[in-house]
């Protein structure tokens, strides 16, 4: 078989597919997706000849925060950097399933967890390029998810708006009760930055944002009054008793 697809290894496809089956027959048998486990397909067009297929899964919260804090890097104990490529890798590891190349029928798996050393360095950047902004909320949508909450916690939502359904549970969760750890390392990165961004609209809303201080008066031998003045001296010398 012809290995149109540079980085894969061809015995992890000897067997597929079979002579007398389509291209179209093949796709079919692929490994099917679940929806309820955040799994989803990606396709791109490869150097106008190939047509590949991913087939990725939204990562959970906590595997996006660990992915970003091993990829910090230290010059010593005060300097340190992000690095960027470090982090995709680490959540693409996580994130790809499996790729299938037409029409070669090529197929690789990630049950072991080390795709990307099979995938060239182009192909996975065009595979980020595409589940980026699957996995990470936008500031457009987290705008408007923010201004729909602060609506729904000022009492303005019927009014003006309809409300995302995120905002309700959010609300609820707050009224009823916690959630557990088992219930929260279950939440995908999108929906923990939903539920962050409600909860700020939420604090925001009900006084509990951005403390406001409140500064101290003058005391009373900071105040030049006139002998003069004896009724603002009187009033003056009530109002700041006691401060002083």
């Amino acid at each position: 078989m012809d290995n149109n697809f540079v980085g894969f290894d061809e015995s992890e496809f000897e067997d597929l597919p079979f002579d007398d089956e389509t291209v179209e027959e093949w796709l079919q048998k692929l490994p099917k997706l679940k929806k309820k486990k955040h799994e989803f397909l990606i396709k791109i067009n490869w150097e106008d000849e190939n047509e590949i297929y991913v087939a990725v899964r939204e990562p959970f919260w906590h595997e996006v925060v660990d992915a970003e804090a091993q990829a910090f890097r230290y010059k010593d104990v005060e300097n340190y950097y992000l690095s960027g490529e470090a982090e995709r890798k680490a959540i693409l590891r996580k994130a790809i399933l499996w790729v299938a190349v037409t029409p070669s029928c090529e197929f690789l798996t990630n049950q072991t967890g080390d795709i990307l050393n099979k995938l060239n360095f182009d192909f996975v950047e065009a595979i980020w390029a595409e589940l980026q902004p699957r996995i990470y909320l936008g500031a457009t949508e987290a705008a408007a998810l923010y201004n729909a909450a602060s609506k729904y916690f000022n009492g303005e939502a019927q009014i003006s708006s309809p409300v995302p359904s995120i905002i309700i549970e959010v609300d609820m969760m707050l009224k009823f009760g916690g959630m557990s750890r088992k219930e929260l390392n279950k939440l995908t990165s999108v929906e923990m930055e939903k539920m962050q961004t409600v909860f700020m609209a939420r604090s925001e809303s009900l006084g509990f944002g951005k403390r406001e201080t409140v500064s101290r008066p003058p005391r009373e031998s900071a105040i030049n009054i006139s002998d003069d003045d004896s009724d603002l001296q009187d009033n003056m010398k009530k109002f700041l008793s006691p401060w002083s």
